[in-house]
């Protein structure tokens, strides 16, 4: 009788058990597949912000571009710190996130050429380097797993934070020093992620660091082989 109680009573808790776990794993695809959120708003309003910066570019306008351009990139960083303390991170989030750096360097690359010739001319050769650079890590990760990388660095947010001041410093004080070290330093953040792709068994997302890449691909690893035969 005492035996039959501890076998309903076991069943029951595996019942809720099951129970608990899909619970936890439909709130975690809920979570993945979340659109609306604070984060997501954030980096969809740097996308939007691009046609903006291209049309004050193209009438003239210096201080509204730079304004709307420090607005931008004030707000860089800010969606993915807020998905991580949210709990909000979503696969549609960090694409946005690298949507929204795409757009803000190429409306950069705009004001740079229609506000300030001179030192677009002047830059021309560092410009080029990075873009073909930038182009190297994007067609190997299409080759090899048919996406474009969305990794976010370290080494690209460090690059990243400090475009920003570099490109001021460029266009309003003539100092292009700070602009040409960013550049040269993207060619360091073009490899690792190239690097990365290499490692990686399968494509992810938000990976740190080359050394990163080899952790995930240890452990994918260690998770791929087979149990060891306790006779041995």
């Amino acid at each position: 009788m005492s035996s039959g109680r501890e076998a309903g009573g076991k069943s029951i808790h595996h019942r809720n058990q099951r129970l608990t776990d899909r619970v936890i794993q439909n709130n975690q695809e809920a979570t993945r597949n979340l659109v609306l959120n604070l984060p997501n708003v954030i980096s969809a309003t740097r996308v939007a912000l691009m046609p903006v910066l291209m049309l004050l570019a193209l009438q003239h306008n210096v201080v509204a571009f730079l304004s709307v351009l420090a607005l931008s990139l004030l707000s860089d960083g800010v969606d993915g710190f807020l998905a991580r303390r949210l709990g909000q991170v979503t696969e549609l989030g960090t694409r946005l996130d690298s949507l929204a750096d795409l757009s803000t360097y190429a409306a950069m690359l705009v004001g740079l050429k229609v506000l300030w010739p001179e030192v677009f001319e002047q830059e021309a050769g560092y410009l080029v380097m990075a873009f073909s650079a930038w182009l190297v890590p994007l067609l190997v990760c299409l080759a090899r797993f048919h996406r474009f990388p969305s990794y976010h660095t370290h080494s690209a947010k460090l690059a990243a934070i400090l475009l920003a001041p570099a490109y001021f410093m460029a266009v309003m004080f003539d100092n292009a020093m700070l602009f040409r070290g960013v550049l040269l330093f993207y060619l360091w953040v073009t490899l690792e992620q190239v690097v990365i792709t290499s490692i990686l068994p399968q494509w992810q997302d938000n990976v740190p660091g080359f050394w990163g890449a080899a952790i995930i691909a240890r452990q994918k690893g260690l998770a791929g082989q087979p149990p060891a035969d306790p006779e041995l």
